[in-house]
């Protein structure tokens, strides 16, 4: 009698749904020698990569080496800018919440396709009407005086002087 090994499993599955099906093939693991001879000895340094050769890629000729982005254009990056107040998200208690938005229009200075494009910059969120159109106000004044940059940072700094306990 054989001593150690268990009896083959048995199939839970039906003769006829065997037929269809080819027997999966069986996989061994590895042994440790056979691991062994796959690993580098302990003393031999790590193998390293060859240097690539030094082929340098071609530019596509059409395409600019520093596209135009609209904060890259500075203060002429738009035809026109729109400043409006917004009804925003209403707070947890339910009372309105508003924000300044001054819309951008780009015009086809970014592009080729002929479509004027638009950039919207937010203000912060007010409880009231009246600090939502003095944020407008300066956006507005930072937009024309100073370029999307400014606004961009000025916005940020006014939702992040607005933090309170």
């Amino acid at each position: 009698a054989k001593k150690g090994r268990s009896p083959p499993r048995r199939s839970s599955r039906s003769p006829a749904a065997k037929k269809g099906r080819s027997p999966s093939p069986r996989r061994r693991s590895r042994s440790p020698a056979a691991k062994k001879g796959r690993s580098r000895s302990a003393g031999s340094p790590p193998r390293r990569r060859a240097p690539s050769k030094g082929r340098s890629r071609s530019k596509s000729p059409n395409m600019p080496q520093h596209p135009k982005t609209a904060v890259s254009i500075g203060s002429q990056g738009f035809d026109s800018v729109k400043a409006d107040v917004q009804e925003a998200k209403a707070r947890h208690d339910g009372s309105a919440n508003y924000q300044a938005e001054l819309l951008f229009t780009m015009g086809t200075a970014l592009g080729d396709n002929g479509r004027a494009r638009t950039m919207i910059i937010r203000g912060p969120y007010r409880p009231d009407r009246g600090a939502a159109e003095d944020d407008a106000d300066k956006l507005l004044k930072t937009a024309e005086r100073d370029g999307i940059q400014k606004v961009r940072e000025l916005a940020t700094n006014l939702k992040r002087g607005r933090v309170r306990t």
